[in-house]
C-alpha cells in the first residue's frame, strides 16, 4: 500500500457477542469509553441479530501462547497488482491442524467472498490483493469453545471468553503480525478461528479482525471493522445500554465523514458534510437525511441513514460512508500502477504509457502544453511525434464514479497525474 490512511479509534475496537453482558452509559465525548480502570480499552460488542454496543476490555490476550512459529505456508488467493499499489488483505487461520488445512482454506475463501460481495468492495475488488497464511496447529479448535474452561495452545493464541465475554475472540497480536509478515503485504489482517461459535474482535489500530470461520455470520464482522480501519468511519449506533439513556453530544463537529451535529436544513444551507446526498435513496433503505442518534450518543448528533453497516451488521454502507470508503481505497492504492519514466526529458518520438489499476470506467485524458489532445482520450499509450516540442505532455487518470460527489475527493485521491517534459529538437 503506497499511502496509508489515518486510523480512527483507540488501541482496540473489538467486535463480538457478549452473552448477557451489561454496558454502562458513558459521558458524551469524542472517545466515550467506560471508566474501566487502567489498561482497559473500548471494545465493540456484537449480537447475533447484528446490533452493536460497547464496553471495555484489556488488550492483552489471556490464553496460552506458543514460543516458536509453527509451520506455515503463504498462498495467493487473489493478486490484482503490486503490493505497493494495492490494499493487501492477509488471512490467517488458527486452530486448524495439518489435516484441516483444506477446511481453513475453505473458511478463508468464503470470508473474502462475503466481503467482496458488498459494495464498495465489489466494484473496487481490483484494488485488493488477498493472501492466505496457512498455519498448522497442534490441536483442533481454540480456547473457550465450547465452554470457558477449555484451554488450547494454538499458534495464534486465539480464544473466546476474552475479558469474560463469551463471544469476544482475542488473539496474540504480536504473533499474528509475525505470521502476517510472511505475506508480501499486510495492510489489513483477518484471523479466522476454527469454530462454529459466533464471535470475533476488531483491533482497529492494529488493522486486525478476528472472527469465527465455521459460523455463517462470522465474516460479517469484517466489513464493519474495515469501515473503521480503512474508511475512518465512525460508529452510527447511539446507545451504550438501553434506548432512552438521554445522552447528549457536546463535543463539536466530529471529523468523521458519516456523523455530524448539523441537521439537514443547516447542512444544506452551509453546504457541509453530506449535504449533496440529502434526499437521495440510501443503499441501506430509505432516503439519505439526518437521523438523530450516532457515535454512542442519543441526542444532538446525526447519521446519514436509518440503519447502515456502521450501525448494524449485515447492512449496506450508506452513501456518505460508501463515498468515503472509495476515497480511502484510492488513497491507499492510487490509480496508476506504472508509467514511462519522467525524471528526465523524453525524446520527441517517444512512446508514453501508463498502466492503470483495473477499475472499470476510468477516465484517461492527455494534455499537450496544458490543452487536452482529444484524439488520445482513453488511450493508455501514445506516440509523441513533434508534439510538445520543448514543452510538456501530461496524462490525467481519474475515476468519474457517480458514487463520489465530494469535490475534494474527486480532485484529490480520485485523480492522478503524470507529466513528461519533451526534449527540444536537436537534443
Amino acid at each position: 500500500m503506497r499511502r496509508s490512511t489515518r486510523l480512527t479509534g483507540t488501541a482496540l475496537a473489538a467486535a463480538a457477542l457478549a452473552a448477557g453482558s451489561a454496558l454502562a452509559a458513558p459521558p458524551a465525548s469524542a472517545d466515550p469509553s467506560p471508566a474501566a480502570g487502567p489498561g482497559k480499552v473500548p471494545v465493540e460488542v456484537f449480537s447475533p441479530d447484528g446490533s452493536i454496543g460497547r464496553t471495555a476490555a484489556s488488550p492483552d490476550q489471556p490464553t496460552p501462547k506458543t514460543r516458536a512459529l509453527a509451520p506455515a505456508t503463504v498462498t495467493p488467493i487473489e493478486v490484482n497488482g503490486p503490493s505497493e499499489n494495492r490494499i493487501d488483505l492477509v488471512f490467517l487461520g488458527d486452530g486448524y491442524t495439518a489435516g484441516e488445512q483444506d477446511l481453513a482454506a475453505e473458511h478463508i475463501r468464503r470470508s473474502w467472498e462475503v466481503l467482496a460481495a458488498r459494495e464498495p468492495f465489489r466494484s473496487y475488488r481490483e484494488l485488493f490483493n488477498v493472501w492466505e497464511v496457512g498455519i498448522v496447529s497442534p490441536v483442533s479448535g481454540v480456547s473457550g469453545d465450547p465452554s470457558a474452561d477449555v484451554v488450547k495452545n494454538t499458534p495464534l493464541g486465539a480464544g473466546f471468553w476474552c475479558e469474560g465475554l463469551e463471544r469476544l475472540v482475542c488473539a496474540d497480536v504480536d504473533t499474528v503480525k509475525q505470521y502476517a509478515a510472511l505475506a508480501p503485504g499486510a495492510d489489513q489482517i483477518g484471523v479466522v478461528v476454527n469454530s462454529e461459535m459466533y464471535g470475533g474482535a476488531g483491533y482497529t489500530d492494529d488493522e486486525m479482525v478476528t472472527f469465527s470461520g465455521g459460523n455463517e455470520l462470522g465474516p460479517e464482522i469484517l466489513p464493519h471493522e474495515l469501515g473503521h480501519s480503512l474508511g475512518d468511519l465512525a460508529d452510527e449506533y447511539p446507545y451504550w445500554s438501553n434506548p432512552g439513556d438521554g445522552s447528549t453530544w457536546d463535543e463539536g463537529e466530529p471529523v468523521e465523514a458519516n456523523v455530524s451535529i448539523k441537521p439537514a436544513a443547516t447542512m444544506r444551507a452551509e453546504k457541509t458534510k453530506w449535504w449533496y446526498w440529502l434526499g437521495e435513496p440510501s443503499p441501506d433503505g430509505g432516503i439519505t437525511g439526518t437521523f438523530e442518534g450516532a457515535y454512542y450518543t442519543e441526542n444532538g448528533i446525526y447519521r446519514p441513514s436509518d440503519n447502515s453497516m456502521m450501525r448494524n451488521l449485515r447492512r449496506e454502507f450508506n452513501l456518505p460512508s460508501r463515498e468515503k470508503m472509495i476515497q480511502s481505497f484510492y488513497a491507499a492504492s492510487g490509480l496508476i500502477d506504472a508509467h514511462t519514466p519522467n525524471a528526465r526529458p523524453v525524446a520527441r518520438k517517444s512512446t508514453l504509457s501508463v498502466d492503470t489499476v483495473g477499475i472499470e470506467g476510468l477516465s484517461v485524458k492527455w494534455y499537450i502544453d496544458g490543452r487536452e489532445h482529444k484524439p488520445w482520450r482513453g488511450r493508455t499509450s501514445v506516440k509523441v511525434i513533434g508534439q510538445g516540442n520543448g514543452g510538456t505532455v501530461k496524462v490525467v487518470v481519474s475515476d468519474p464514479t457517480r458514487w463520489v460527489r465530494n469535490a475534494a475527493y474527486k480532485s484529490g485521491d480520485l485523480t492522478e497525474t503524470v507529466t513528461w517534459r519533451v526534449a527540444r529538437a536537436g537534443h
